[in-house]
């Protein structure tokens, strides 16, 4: 009776400290995304309070861009529209992974040109910070992460690749564009961030949140009035 009141006390013991390393993981985790999109926030109001003081014409320009993050969602495609006014630009695009073209979210982008064109004798260059916050509604696995899940978690029951997730997530960085003709522009930048998924389903190896790198390269073409 001794032994059985022992065993049931450690198996006590040992789910509330599984629990409370949850919770810290959590709130780690919840804290981290929080700054990034607070970083966002500020950003783009910095952006906005130095557009107030000036009076240039914007306008709107295309973009097609590539990237690839910490969520385990593989390469995305991002057809982008964005507004630029001085040296603030504003965009917006579909979020289409390259597998299975599937269109999973949509992105939230700012950038903010610190060094422009002629500046610095900066010659067909400009330097910039961006912010950017997305929104998976219906993500799919890339192939890394299942072939991570097939070896690593072999005795899951079910298909992962049928898996739909979603998930929040942020990231900032700095990036460089370079000119190729008059208005056409290749852009690459580099930052980091991280993911929080909503709807994670259990007995994954694929964690329900992380932090990573942040990866994008595409054309820019600004659409001059």
């Amino acid at each position: 009776m001794k032994m059985k009141y022992s065993n049931k006390k450690n198996f006590t013991y040992s789910a509330v400290n599984e629990f409370t390393t949850k919770k810290a993981t959590k709130n780690n985790c919840t804290k981290n995304v929080f700054l990034i999109l607070l970083t966002f926030i500020l950003i783009a109001q910095y952006g906005v309070c130095q557009q107030s003081t000036s009076s240039q014409k914007g306008n709107f320009g295309l973009s097609a861009s590539s990237m690839s993050n910490a969520d385990g969602y593989g390469v995305q495609y991002l057809p982008a529209v964005y507004y630029k006014k001085n040296r603030s630009s504003y965009f917006i695009a579909p979020i289409i992974q390259k597998q299975k073209i599937n269109v999973s979210g949509v992105q939230l982008n700012y950038e903010y040109t610190f060094l422009a064109e002629g500046e610095a004798d900066a010659k067909r260059l400009e330097l910039f910070c961006f912010a950017t916050g997305l929104y998976q509604n219906k993500a799919l696995l890339g192939k890394q992460a299942l072939s991570n899940e097939s070896m690593a978690n072999p005795e899951y029951i079910g298909n992962p690749s049928q898996l739909h997730f979603k998930s929040v997530e942020a990231y900032a960085g700095f990036g460089l564009r370079i000119k190729l003709f008059k208005n056409v522009k290749w852009v690459n930048s580099i930052g980091g961030g991280g993911y929080g998924s909503f709807n994670f389903p259990g007995n994954l190896y694929y964690a329900n949140h992380n932090l990573g790198l942040f990866l994008k390269t595409g054309i820019s073409i600004d659409l001059k009035n």
